[in-house]
């Protein structure tokens, strides 16, 4: 046992959030539209999320202008082009056509970094699926400027669902230097596939984080001009300052609970209840820093409204 499991210590167990925090124009906000039943559930969770660049410019594909991609081997006879027959993300995806002729059959897009003094790493992902066949393996690699493997992934054998293949790099400290990222098949084959979600990112930490483009919804943006542009994914909420949440049943109640699990309706409820048609709104500033629970009277009630909040604080 150690200083905080004494009741003496209760004034540690609660967060004071500073004058700044708690005048903190809201910055973030998330609009509610679920429905609960009479098992509580979470109907919304507050995570800032991983900060992220995606540095490749059309990751997904929509743009049917490919000339950031180069075939390789460079030379040979596969073939590289944009795909609606099947997607991971957005309507398109990158279909690769080989040619059996030998392994690192697929394509290549260049970067060049800037190594941090602190320490950095390349880390690159992509989804790959089959069009069709057995056996196949592909890989993602890192590759100098000239070609050479620098760090591979496990070779993947392709099947008929999209999966991510990753891969990462330390980079050397404070240098300049051009790479490329490179998907390809890790033996012969004639097997095609596809690939989508493409991301490579420059990260201090080396973290493999989840997929960014600028059209995965709120905090997701491009740099530029829409999949033909770096995109980034902003901080999500990290404390909720306030909502405004109305039950849309009706005939059930709702019980809502903030940063507990919402029990039901009665004395020892560890929610709020709304009847029908009612919202709750608080009228002054708040602090919430795990989650909104709720739980209804019966099943399939609506819950609908829009949560704000701080991305930090």
């Amino acid at each position: 046992m150690n200083s905080i499991h004494f009741p003496e210590a209760w004034a540690s167990w609660e967060i004071d959030p500073s004058t700044r925090t708690s005048v903190h124009v809201w910055t973030k906000y998330v609009a509610i539209d679920t429905t609960v039943g009479t098992t509580a559930a979470d109907i919304f969770t507050v995570d800032r999320g991983i900060p992220s660049v995606n540095l490749v410019h059309n990751p997904s594909f929509e743009v049917n202008t490919l000339t950031d991609f180069t075939v390789l081997p460079v030379g040979g006879s596969s073939t590289i082009a944009q795909s609606n027959a099947q997607a991971a993300s957005g309507t398109y995806s990158l279909l690769v056509t080989t040619d059996n002729d030998a392994a690192g059959e697929g394509f290549y897009w260049p970067v060049t970094t800037v190594g941090h003094p602190e320490g950095s790493s390349i880390t690159a992902q992509a989804e790959v699926r089959r069009v069709s066949g057995a056996g196949a393996t592909v890989q993602i690699q890192v590759q100098s400027d000239a070609g050479a493997v620098l760090a591979t992934s496990a070779a993947h054998t392709l099947d008929d669902t999209f999966t991510r293949i990753s891969v990462s790099y330390p980079l050397p400290f404070s240098s300049v230097a051009p790479y490329r990222i490179a998907i390809v098949t890790a033996a012969q084959t004639n097997v095609n596939y596809y690939v989508d979600k493409f991301m490579v990112e420059q990260r201090r930490d080396g973290q493999l984080v989840d997929y960014v483009d600028g059209a995965q919804g709120v905090n997701y943006e491009w740099f530029g001009t829409a999949n033909a542009s770096e995109s980034k994914r902003r901080a999500g909420m990290i404390t909720v300052r306030g909502f405004r949440l109305k039950n849309g049943h009706g005939s059930n109640t709702v019980n809502i609970a903030l940063d507990t699990t919402a029990t039901a309706a009665g004395a020892t409820s560890t929610g709020v209840l709304l009847k029908t048609g009612e919202t709750w709104e608080p009228p002054w500033s708040i602090d919430v820093r795990q989650r909104i629970s709720a739980i209804a009277s019966g099943a399939s009630t609506q819950i609908y409204g829009v949560v704000w909040g701080i991305h930090e604080g």
